[in-house]
């Protein structure tokens, strides 16, 4: 039977050598994870490495998962009437001309229930919108991890990372290090408390196991619609 080892959802394939003195992981071009080790590791001791390279991991899925759609963002085009979302309320994209010796206006902002996007950056729409939505979350996560972590009962890192993480909304790295995905600023409110407060109990209990469910349950007891509706709709931005 081969050995795999499973962190925060993600799950390695164990490939042992006699040769190797350290323990290393890879990502491979679809995406498998690998967990190379020398041959008398134990896999509780590599699964505690490999914990502290997580942020890594994340970094390398985030990098693929965006090389697999530049196809997509090269043909998209940011036009008037295109949808999208902030705190869960929808806008719709509006571009705008802006005099060429105009200083102090943003890339991009939000009025009324238009995104105002300036027209001459439409072909770089998804970087600045993406920059956007960057910035918002840094003030916006970090507030809501210091009202949460009290609830918890957990010590996370002292500041959240926002960043892209691929398919996954957020992640808690080994050292209590809080990683977002900067969509998640899209999403409503209770909806973005719950994936605070799912990576918030994973410092407590770092997998998916009956334990967290249960820890998780007791902080938020209505875990299980925001959870439902984050995996029916979550999808759709």
């Amino acid at each position: 039977m081969s050995e795999t080892i499973e962190i925060d959802e993600l799950v390695f394939s164990v490939k042992r050598s006699t040769r190797r003195r350290t323990v290393g992981v890879t990502v491979e071009r679809d995406k498998s994870l690998v967990a190379h080790l020398p041959q008398e590791v134990a896999l509780d001791e590599a699964t505690k490495l490999i914990a502290s390279k997580l942020l890594w991991v994340h970094q390398k899925l985030a990098e693929q998962a965006e090389s697999a759609r530049e196809d997509v963002f090269r043909i998209a085009e940011f036009v008037d009437g295109e949808g999208f979302h902030l705190l869960g309320k929808h806008y719709r994209l509006k571009l705008v001309d802006v005099p060429k010796n105009a200083t102090g206006v943003p890339s991009v902002r939000f009025e009324g229930d238009r995104l105002l996007l300036r027209r001459e950056q439409a072909a770089s729409g998804g970087k600045r919108i993406e920059e956007y939505y960057t910035r918002a979350a840094h003030p916006y996560l970090n507030e809501t991890v210091q009202r949460w972590k009290r609830i918890v009962g957990v010590e996370p890192g002292r500041f959240v990372h926002v960043m892209d993480l691929g398919y996954r909304w957020g992640s808690c790295s080994a050292d209590g290090t809080l990683n977002f995905h900067w969509r998640t600023m899209q999403l409503p409110p209770r909806i973005i408390e719950y994936v605070v407060v799912h990576e918030l109990v994973h410092i407590k209990v770092p997998n998916h196991s009956e334990k967290f469910w249960k820890m998780l349950g007791s902080v938020m007891p209505d875990y299980e619609s925001r959870k439902g509706w984050l995996k029916k709709k979550g999808g759709e931005l």
